[in-house]
């Protein structure tokens, strides 16, 4: 992200626009972000996933429990149009809602491209989280990546990565933790549990 899209964003969380994403820039988007998430909040810790949503999905076996959300606008995976995503029936209205807020803050294809929300990476997958033991939370299908070229697992955001704050923001509208916000990385990924506490 440009010097210049980092001293906007922190004009937006209300830290003074230096464009050094630092400690303090960090605490303020963290506290922007979480701001804007309902009370009480609508979805569990990660460490309370499987109390809250069930069973988590095996590869070739159970299947959570899915919703169905039928798009705003079309995304794309490798190419092809997806106009109906598949999370958990928990959170399903939920991220039709995030979409709807996408397609009003992202109102035209150009933006959308720009934004890169119409790049789609997936959302159930029943795996390990990468080099850990933990099951990914793509396997209640309550993650969703989007943009993953420009906003992967190791890539540092806002340094690198370029996810906007204004998709994060219609994330968190809903209770959705944006990674990038939270974790410093991975920007590409939501999900649909509450942030982590300082």
């Amino acid at each position: 992200m440009t010097i210049a899209r980092i001293k906007k964003m922190q004009e937006r969380i209300g830290v003074e626009p230096d464009g050094f994403w630092g400690p303090i820039s960090i605490a303020a988007c963290r506290r922007h972000l979480e701001d804007m998430m309902p009370e009480p909040h609508p979805f569990p810790t990660q460490a309370n996933v499987p109390v809250f949503y069930g069973r988590k999905g095996e590869e070739g076996g159970y299947t959570p429990p899915m919703g169905r959300v039928e798009l705003p606008f079309p995304i794309f995976y490798d190419g092809q149009p997806v106009r109906v995503l598949r999370p958990h029936e928990k959170c399903a209205e939920s991220l039709a809602r995030v979409f709807i807020r996408l397609a009003e803050a992202f109102p035209d294809e150009a933006s959308r491209r720009e934004a890169g929300i119409l790049t789609y990476n997936g959302l159930y997958n029943p795996r390990k989280m990468r080099n850990g033991s933990a099951w990914s939370m793509h396997s209640w299908a309550i993650a969703i990546d989007l943009d993953a070229g420009r906003n992967g697992n190791r890539t540092h955001w806002p340094a690198q990565a370029v996810m906007p704050l204004e998709v994060m923001e219609c994330f968190a509208a809903e209770g959705w933790m944006a990674a990038g916000a939270f974790w410093g990385r991975d920007a590409m990924h939501f999900q649909a549990t509450q942030p982590p506490r300082a």
